[in-house]
């Protein structure tokens, strides 16, 4: 064989093993590829509303029927979501669906009607006019769409954080979930993400609707997903309503499946509860959240300024308030001690939630836990907190070598 024979060889060789190399990487782990190069991937920043659309009834006889292809009824969950190829990352932005908002035409209501009083159109105007930013794509998903899309996928692997009882008559949807990991099926995960019966209620609707969110997407990296692509285009084109292509559905679903964790950052709309009991914005909180959304990035974080909220969900007694003392002598000022909902969860590891999209202050408190436990970008701590720390077993030992050293210190003295 000749040299130019050979050096053909290489060259075929070399290109099959990059082929092969990058058709594994889409597959099994599209995050170690470059948004610009994955296969039907975004080129330019894009934001999105995603809407869940409630459930739309009629009526006949006396009798009430679901209608499962409306789109057209009070929107139950509201996120925008901007997907930027050039960080290569996703932020979702909650926005509860009892927030007081100016509903052009309307006045100034609840913004879930905005979609019931004048569809996609008149909400991405409302939510605009609140944010302060132009959005221009939509995508509503009717909540039967769900069901089928889980069930297609063989379910979704999601923690239940506290338990949740109840019987929704009207939706004719059982609820009844206990705390822990659990797959749960296209049913359950709607019970999952409806359920609002506790003390927070919407509020803690939107938690659980980030800790859903988080959970598809790492069931969408599964390889075996793929597989299912063709039936969820199928339920898409029955119960999804779009502005989009399904061209740039397709590549948005790619991309979000595709941007790593540490740059997956969800957060809530920051309110409080008005006299009504609906949620209540504060414009300097909305412009600050909206920045943060949009990709600006703050100098650095002060301890004295963070809001600190403790919880213990480890099987050592006192822990919380331990931890509360290690970290007020590393400066933290403002740290207060809550307790947790539910038992502690065998081999719980900690959790540090930065609840308002400040992944620097949730940083800066994982670097004086020695970088013990896991860093969290969603709103799904306490709401009175920047920062939660869920502290587990992995952080006991910790605290404790700290506590135990200072007695012996000032035996010495």
């Amino acid at each position: 064989m000749y040299q130019s024979d050979w050096n053909r060889v290489y060259i075929l060789t070399a290109l099959a093993g990059i082929l092969a190399g990058y058709l594994i990487a889409l597959v099994f782990r599209p995050s170690l590829l470059p948004p610009m190069i994955r296969l039907g991937g975004l080129h330019e920043p894009i934001t999105v509303l995603f809407l869940g659309s409630d459930v739309v009834y009629s009526e006949r006889e006396g009798i009430k029927k679901a209608q499962k292809g409306a789109f057209n009824g009070r929107s139950d969950t509201i996120m925008l979501a901007r997907l930027d190829p050039y960080r290569n990352s996703l932020d979702v932005l909650s926005i509860p669906r009892d927030t007081q908002a100016n509903i052009p035409g309307y006045g100034v209501q609840k913004i879930n009607a905005a979609n019931a009083l004048g569809g996609p159109d008149l909400t991405m105007r409302t939510v605009s006019s609140l944010l302060g930013l132009s959005v221009d794509n939509y995508l509503i998903l009717n909540v039967q769409g769900l069901v089928n899309m889980i069930n297609e996928l063989g379910g979704v692997t999601v923690e239940i954080p506290k338990p949740m009882h109840y019987m929704d008559w009207t939706a004719k949807l059982r609820i009844d979930l206990s705390p822990g990991p659990h797959t749960l099926t296209g049913n359950q995960a709607m019970g999952f993400v409806r359920f609002r019966h506790d003390a927070l209620g919407d509020i803690g609707r939107v938690q659980r609707q980030q800790i859903f969110i988080k959970a598809l997407l790492d069931r969408a990296i599964k390889p075996d997903a793929w597989l299912h692509i063709p039936k969820l285009i199928l339920i898409a084109q029955t119960y999804i309503d779009t502005n989009m292509s399904m061209s740039t559905v397709l590549k948005v679903a790619n991309f979000m499946r595709g941007v790593p964790k540490k740059n997956q950052h969800m957060v809530m709309l920051p309110g409080r509860f008005s006299g009504t009991g609906d949620w209540a914005t504060d414009p300097d909180d909305v412009q600050r959240i909206v920045a943060k959304f949009l990709g600006s990035s703050f100098v650095g974080s002060e301890r004295q300024r963070i809001r600190l909220v403790v919880v213990n969900a480890s099987s050592t007694a006192n822990l919380g308030f331990s931890l509360a003392r290690y970290l007020r002598a590393r400066g933290y000022s403002w740290v207060v001690v809550k307790n947790p909902e539910t038992p502690p969860i065998q081999g719980q590891r900690t959790k540090i939630i930065a609840q308002r999209a400040n992944p620097e202050d949730a940083e800066q408190v994982k670097s004086d836990l020695n970088n013990t436990g896991e860093l969290i970008c969603a709103s799904v701590g306490d709401i009175e907190s920047t920062v939660t720390v869920i502290a587990g077993e992995d952080i006991v030992s910790l605290v404790a070598s700290q506590t135990e050293s200072k007695p012996r210190s000032r035996g010495r003295k």
